[in-house]
């Protein structure tokens, strides 16, 4: 896995691999920000040199996710990609009983989803007989996801987020390398005061954690469907490689995050994720 790949396998922004951090003074634009976002996110589009990444929701009349598209426009490489997953809901169930993951290829890849009796995510089993799972646990004030990609440890990864007060403060990545276990990535993560723009309640509650590994694992444009608050730094080490990255919030005319743009040595310019709404 490669640094670029660490970075959106966090609540972070996508960003074009940055291989050295520099510690930046905290900046925001928000203006105390809107604590309550009334709308629901329809996409949420990274730019960086050479990319274009696009994250798209679509809800059903009860504003469940009916549909995650995720697109990827690679110049460099003269590449497009777009994968779509389409969640199922059983009569008035607002929990999925699974998704279809759909990717350029045309093979569909089905998952059967299990919630507990608070309708947190607890599974996700895909039935193509590869073996792939994700387990979700959440003792204390932690959500840890570890997914088993053909079904045994000798090729997973465990993924811990630490929550205070409804946003995601950290997050520590352990995954197997031939066999053996590593610390890939240890970040912390500051809070700004504006709201998330991919924050539901009824959707990080259930799903969220659910959504950051679909994102984190394909292309992500975004990746935070559990904090209510967006991300104002992030600092840590990824792959041993220490440093901070600031992230600048900008406001529309309804008080709603409509851009968030990194800063940072190693981070290009023109680099910003920009957000639209229903």
């Amino acid at each position: 896995m490669n640094f670029q790949s660490t970075l959106l396998r966090t609540p972070a922004l996508f960003l074009v691999s940055a291989l050295v951090f520099s510690s930046c003074h905290k900046s925001e634009t928000s203006n105390g920000g809107n604590p309550v976002n009334n709308s629901y996110l329809a996409s949420a589009r990274s730019f960086a040199p050479g990319y274009l990444t696009v994250d798209s929701f679509i809800y059903d009349a009860s504003h469940n996710v009916a549909k995650f598209v995720q697109y990827q426009v690679d110049s460099a490489n003269s590449r497009t990609d777009t994968i779509y997953t389409n969640f199922t809901y059983s009569g008035s169930s607002t929990l999925p009983t699974g998704y279809t993951t759909t990717y350029s290829s045309g093979i569909p890849d089905p998952h059967q989803l299990t919630f507990d009796g608070q309708g947190r995510i607890m599974k996700d089993t895909s039935l193509n007989g590869y073996g792939f799972v994700t387990y979700f646990t959440y003792p204390g004030n932690y959500i840890i996801s570890e997914t088993l990609y053909q079904g045994a440890v000798t090729d997973a990864s465990v993924d811990t987020l630490t929550v205070s007060n409804g946003d995601v403060t950290g997050e520590k990545v352990w995954g197997t390398n031939q066999g053996s276990w590593e610390k890939q990535i240890d970040f912390s993560f500051v809070r700004a005061s504006a709201a998330n723009p991919g924050y539901k309640d009824h959707i990080a509650s259930t799903i969220g954690p659910l959504l950051y590994v679909l994102d984190s694992y394909n292309y992500s444009a975004y990746g935070d469907y559990t904090s209510k608050t967006v991300i104002s730094k992030l600092s840590g080490t990824a792959w041993g490689i220490p440093g901070s990255i600031t992230y600048n919030a900008s406001l529309d005319g309804s008080g709603r995050v409509s851009a968030i743009t990194p800063t940072g040595i190693g981070v290009p310019a023109g680099t910003t994720t920009m957000f639209t709404y229903y």
